[in-house]
């Protein structure tokens, strides 16, 4: 489902997930509302290969008006990364609090679950009198799927209903939402990886232990 972002319901649900979150303490809508940030903030990362790393705002300029350079805990000094605002995803820290309704996934996996959750509620919006469930929800089934997360529909609606999801959709959600994934599972296997289920952003990502190895630790957090 392609969605044009120049009409004024696209925009304004995307406005109402985001703001509605923030109210609900989601660290990604309020990173989402950074419109710009200043010399010597701090920010961690939240998608991606640096996802859980922490970085300072240097004052040296990005290559344009759409990025910033950041020096990252432990790298050499003379060390700059860029980060785009619309590139990449990040928030302020440290973060004030870690709501009690975020799934156990590490930074990067509840990253790519928030972005899901507002593509479905986009879905939603736009397609629900003319599209079936299992077309509405196809971006939770993919992120699932794709990440071989260890959630089900018990462990995703609260964050649906922390960005404003109507609550009377809840038991169809969670009939076809886990019908799907039972489904997709008997019929393609590849389970869900059960080492991915975490206390909520205490790591960065999951990584297996060759990625470990390899790539070294993953940023880790406690609360």
């Amino acid at each position: 489902m392609k969605l044009d972002f120049s009409l004024p319901i696209v925009r304004n649900t995307i406005i109402e997930f985001t703001e509605t979150g923030a109210k609900s303490d989601c660290p990604f809508c309020a990173g989402r509302m950074i419109s710009t940030v200043s010399v010597g903030e701090t920010i961690i990362i939240l998608q991606g290969m640096y996802s859980g790393r922490i970085g300072t705002v240097s004052d040296q300029p990005g290559y344009s008006d759409d990025e910033f350079l950041v020096h990252f805990e432990f790298d050499p000094q003379d060390i700059l990364t860029r980060i785009g605002y619309q590139r990449d995803k990040f928030a302020y820290f440290p973060i004030k609090k870690i709501p009690k309704w975020l799934c156990h996934l590490s930074i990067d996996d509840l990253s790519a679950v928030d972005e899901s959750c507002l593509d479905t509620i986009l879905n939603f919006a736009l397609y629900k009198s003319k599209a079936k469930w299992s077309d509405l929800l196809l971006p939770l089934f993919a992120t699932v799927r794709s990440r071989r997360l260890p959630v089900m529909a018990t462990d995703l609606w609260p964050t649906l209903v922390a960005h404003g999801f109507s609550k009377k959709h809840k038991s169809d959600f969670q009939k076809y939402f886990d019908f799907g994934i039972e489904l997709l599972v008997s019929m393609r296997g590849r389970p869900s990886i059960q080492r991915k289920k975490m206390a909520p952003m205490s790591r960065g990502r999951y990584l297996t232990p060759s990625q470990e190895k390899y790539f070294g630790p993953s940023p880790a957090f406690t609360s």
